[in-house]
């Protein structure tokens, strides 16, 4: 499953409550005034309030649902008057449930900053938390459930939440992608803005690919950080593209003259470390899991400890070492990788099944679904899908409409970033919207990963884009970027 999220760059605050929200409006679309629902600094700019829409537009008579709103508005003296809508990962991913602030955000020097907290999202009213798969997520990360075990657990949690849910009266078939779309465009007229500007990461892509699909004449330009696109079948491909970014750091250290004359096997050491962990455990005192017992560290537990290295360029240089020591039994800086995996999740997985069993698991081949947890690809019994299709068949949601799993076209400009060792989205995926949207660009930075653009070079790029989105870029940056420098 896609697991990282990079917000910091843009998304920095402070934690705080959530503050009740006015009660539910009579109609859908309608924008109001309402208390913060995260900490803020003190410092003027920031406009809070809550869009009431409707749960199931394609139901009559839905019950109406509030999503909090935070409006970052601009320091310019005369901002632009598109502002920059972010769209964050997922699904099931919060806008919200964040430190926020103002601080460091470069796009306010010229415009505003809006976030709304997708329906079913954590801060959004009703939330569709699953408590039971945020703990199982952390019980399989200990390595205390695994293989089939491990899906048989999912599915009867996610039929216990399911059930939860419903008998709450949530109508499960009204959070999707074109619903929230929706919702996206309706405030943007609610809130005066006759054009905005998306930035989708992630999940947050595919989304602004449907908003863009859907609500065209609001968009004045599109920045796609990480793209997932609807016809990408992301379950089908979840250990591929895991692999595909594995096998760039082994190739990298192959050709680099230090890192290949010291780890001259590197790929075949891996498998080895991978299947010596899968005989015998390997011990890490002090590692613990979430709930508190001590992590059993197999072959899983490894590749899910890389996984999340592969996510951290300042940590992709050292996953040759990292192998190689803990193949000579120095498990140190790979205990240290454990352990910042454990935990459960953080995703509102009601939100995320919803979204993935209605749009993405009605398109996908079950049988190439289930190849990608197949112990050829030499990565353990790790299970990096988003939800197999036992999962979705136990969420039980309506499917889509075909047109969910089609490619976008549009005119509109498009900047694209994608990240060279990224294991979740490859670059070939940004790529592939050229023939779709003519007026896209696409921007690989060399050694950066998943949320490729969150960078000081990424944010010049993007702020140089919404100035004039058919002008040239200042890509002198990305020219100077040196890549992944492999340590011993």
């Amino acid at each position: 499953m896609i697991r990282k999220v990079c917000l910091a760059a843009l998304l920095l605050v402070l934690a705080a409550p959530l503050v009740a929200l006015p009660p539910p409006q009579a109609e859908g679309g309608l924008f109001a005034r309402a208390p913060c629902p995260a900490s803020v600094q003190s410092e003027d700019g920031v406009e809070c309030g809550v869009l009431t829409v409707p749960e199931n537009r394609q139901r009559a008579g839905s019950r109406m649902i509030r999503l909090p709103v935070v409006i970052f508005r601009s320091h310019a003296s005369a901002p632009a008057p598109d502002a920059v809508v972010f769209l964050p990962g997922g699904p099931g991913g919060s806008a919200l449930a964040r430190p926020l602030s103002a601080k460091n955000n470069p796009f306010l020097a010229t415009r505003d900053y809006v976030l709304l907290e997708s329906r079913g999202a954590k801060l959004a009213q009703p939330s569709l938390g699953c408590p039971e798969i945020n703990a199982l997520v952390g019980v399989i990360a200990a390595g205390h459930q695994s293989g089939k075990a491990a899906d048989t657990a999912r599915v009867k949690a996610a039929m216990a939440c399911r059930a939860d849910l419903v008998a709450k009266g949530i109508d499960l078939d009204g959070y999707t992608s074109a619903e929230t779309a929706q919702d996206i465009e309706d405030l943007r007229k609610a809130l005066g803005y006759r054009q905005w500007n998306l930035f989708g990461l992630s999940y947050g892509t595919r989304l602004a690919l449907t908003v863009l699909r859907d609500h065209p004449q609001g968009i004045r330009s599109v920045i796609l950080d990480s793209v997932l696109p609807p016809e990408a079948n992301f379950d089908e491909h979840a250990m591929a593209n895991f692999r595909r970014a594995l096998d760039a750091v082994f190739n990298g250290c192959a050709v680099d003259t230090v890192c290949g004359s010291m780890y001259p096997h590197l790929a075949a050491d891996f498998t080895e470390l991978v299947a010596r962990a899968d005989r015998h455990p390997l011990a890490m005192p002090g590692v613990s899991g979430s709930d508190g017992r001590s992590v059993t560290v197999r072959g899983a537990q490894v590749v899910a400890a890389l996984y999340d290295a592969l996510h951290a360029p300042s940590a992709i240089g050292r996953i040759p070492a990292v192998i190689e020591d803990s193949l000579d039994g120095r498990t140190t800086e790979l205990a240290g990788l454990v352990k910042a995996d454990q935990g459960p999740s953080s995703f509102t997985w009601g939100l995320r099944l919803s979204v993935w069993c209605a749009e993405e698991a009605p398109f996908e081949n079950p049988s190439r679904v289930e190849q990608q947890v197949s112990l050829a690809w030499g990565l353990g019994d790790i299970d990096e899908r988003t939800a197999s299709p036992a999962v979705c068949r136990a969420w039980n949601v309506a499917a889509a409409a075909p047109s969910e799993n089609v490619a976008v076209t549009s005119d509109v400009p498009v900047l694209v970033f994608a990240g060279e060792f990224d294991p979740d989205t490859p670059p070939e995926w940004g790529r592939g919207l050229i023939p779709h949207i003519p007026n896209a660009r696409v921007v690989t930075f060399p050694g950066q990963s998943h949320g490729a653009g969150f960078n000081p070079c990424g944010a010049a790029i993007a702020t140089a884009f919404l100035h004039d989105p058919g002008g040239s870029l200042p890509l002198d940056c990305v020219l100077k970027m040196h890549g992944t420098a492999f340590t011993t």
